[in-house]
């Protein structure tokens, strides 16, 4: 077998026509550990081995495809040691990203018919009456990537604080702000409960007003950001909350299920605005 010697190697410029990579983004994987140069001369010239030519277009390829850096650095390892692992990453990878290019199109398509003289009825609105309800509560300040991670701990908080209790109202996620990729909330996780109750150094305990609310039912694939904007865009703009608006309480999303425990199909939750 013959090893490439220094003198065969590319220069950046070659490499970068030959893989259809930019020398700035050479640079950039360079910095992350991506794709190294065989070699840097004292002047700060790179060169590089023939044999990184594919590694370096299957890393322009999947850049094209918006597939996360991290994801590419996954891929390559698994390709050196595992290519079936690879073949399977990249399997999930397209799942994920016909689900992701669906939720996508399910926003466009009720921005589209929130447009038209007939409305979006993919969101039908319901009203109803919400008594006076003590509730558990946990509250933080974080960004949506981080909501989750919340969902979850507060789920286990309040079953450990009930300790074998039933409670007594639905898990409800209230938004006391906006919380996206650079918006941190705040967010608030209740659950009802019992009078005798008692609130501890994390769950604490409160009374949730009486009061009306506009909601429109969900299911887990309309759950999913971005689909989920468009049924809290349905609700928000819809006569029921524009007849009653100013409420001093905030939006909310009413589970009905464990989203990791159901189908796609199943309803998961209602998105709910409180009338004034």
């Amino acid at each position: 077998m013959s090893h490439s010697h220094p003198l065969q190697t590319l220069t950046s410029a070659e490499f970068a026509h030959r893989t259809r990579l930019s020398p700035k983004a050479l640079r950039i994987y360079q910095r992350q550990g991506l794709l190294r140069p065989f070699c840097v001369a004292d002047n700060g010239y790179r060169r590089y081995l023939p044999e990184q030519v594919r590694t370096g277009q299957l890393i322009a390829l999947l850049r094209g495809a918006s597939v996360g850096l991290s994801e590419i650095q996954r891929l390559l390892e698994e390709l050196a040691t595992a290519p079936g692992d690879a073949a399977g990453h990249l399997e999930r990878l397209i799942s994920e990203g016909s689900r992701r290019e669906a939720r996508r199109a399910l926003l466009l398509r009720h921005l589209q018919a929130s447009l038209s003289e007939g409305g979006d009825t993919m969101f039908p609105i319901q009203t109803r009456h919400v008594p006076a309800r003590r509730v558990m509560s946990i509250q933080r300040r974080l960004l949506a990537s981080e909501t989750d991670a919340f969902v979850e701990e507060a789920r286990a908080a309040f079953a450990r604080h009930l300790a074998g209790t039933e409670p007594t109202g639905p898990f409800v996620l209230v938004f006391h702000g906006v919380v996206d990729a650079e918006s941190d909330g705040p967010i608030e996780a209740t659950l009802g409960c019992a009078d005798d109750v008692a609130a501890s150094e994390l769950v604490g305990i409160r009374t949730e007003p009486a009061h009306d609310e506009a909601y429109t039912t969900i299911s887990k694939a309309q759950w999913a950001y971005p689909a989920i904007l468009a049924a809290y865009d349905a609700v928000a703009s819809s006569p029921e909350v524009r007849a009653r608006p100013r409420s001093r309480l905030s939006c909310r999303e009413v589970y009905r299920a464990d989203p990791w425990a159901i189908s796609d199909e199943e309803p998961v939750c209602d998105v709910a605005y409180p009338l004034g």
